[in-house]
């Protein structure tokens, strides 16, 4: 493959090397080769402006940061951003939880299990305060070593049918019910809940004004980096201006 770029050639050393870190990618070769114009192109225009590009990692960012600007996010773009984003501003709620685990084995008597289940369920409900004692005689999971303790769980940490037991009930207490699930019988105690609450904008307003000048410079620097490319001369290969890929 013969490339090159500004009479520059890429050689097929350089895309050997480079396309080891683009081995994920749909297209690893053309992933590559995109990198490396884009390196040259930086480079070229680098040393056009004055820069040293004996360090061309440095070169790059001098010419980026002399070159790509964009105005930091206003109070208002923040705020649109918080409302119409709320879910990626909430704390999450979280469960403190202990069970006693009747495990489901292959030779075990279902209707025995649920039937053991019920009577040490009927024995917490009576003395919540031996939970711990009863999960260290009676559990099957090895959290009876610690009462029963599973400590804080989010949605989603433990399987649904847990999970849904927990996280519709969120209130301190044993459980009235057994909750099944693929392991088997469980007897429930939430120890304690902590709400999802909305953070206050005031915490979140620097982060978002950060993450919304990023994204902007982002899209700047792309659309400069698109302009370099248009003006360089490419032998060998194609690039696209709508995507950025390059074919062969």
């Amino acid at each position: 493959m013969s490339v090159h770029v500004n009479s520059v050639e890429i050689t097929d050393a350089q895309i050997d090397e480079e396309i080891r870190h683009h081995e994920r990618a749909a297209r690893p070769m053309d992933e590559a080769l995109r990198a490396l114009v884009i390196q040259r192109v930086v480079l070229d225009e680098a040393e056009r402006c004055g820069f040293d590009i004996s360090h061309p990692d440095a070169a790059a960012t001098a010419l980026l940061e002399q070159q790509v600007h964009c105005p930091s996010a206003t109070e208002e773009d923040c705020l649109r951003h918080y409302q119409s984003n709320p879910e990626r501003f909430k704390v999450e709620a979280l469960v403190s939880a202990s069970h006693i685990l009747f495990q489901v084995t292959l030779d075990v008597n279902l209707d025995r299990l649920r039937d053991k289940a019920i009577e040490v369920l009927k024995l917490v409900q009576a003395q919540p305060e031996r939970f711990a004692e009863f999960a260290k005689e009676f559990s099957n999971c090895t959290s009876s070593a610690l009462g029963g303790g599973l400590g804080q769980l989010s949605r989603g940490d433990s399987v649904p049918e847990f999970d849904r037991a927990l996280f519709s009930t969120m209130q301190p207490g044993v459980l009235d019910r057994l909750v099944q699930t693929r392991f088997g019988f469980h007897i429930v105690r939430i120890d304690q809940c902590i709400e999802g609450n909305l953070l206050p904008f005031e915490h979140v307003r620097q982060q978002i004004a950060h993450a919304l000048h990023a994204a902007s410079m982002d899209r700047v620097t792309q659309q400069y980096l698109k302009v370099l490319v248009s003006r360089a001369k490419i032998e060998g290969v194609d690039i696209e201006a709508e995507n950025g890929l390059l074919v062969q």
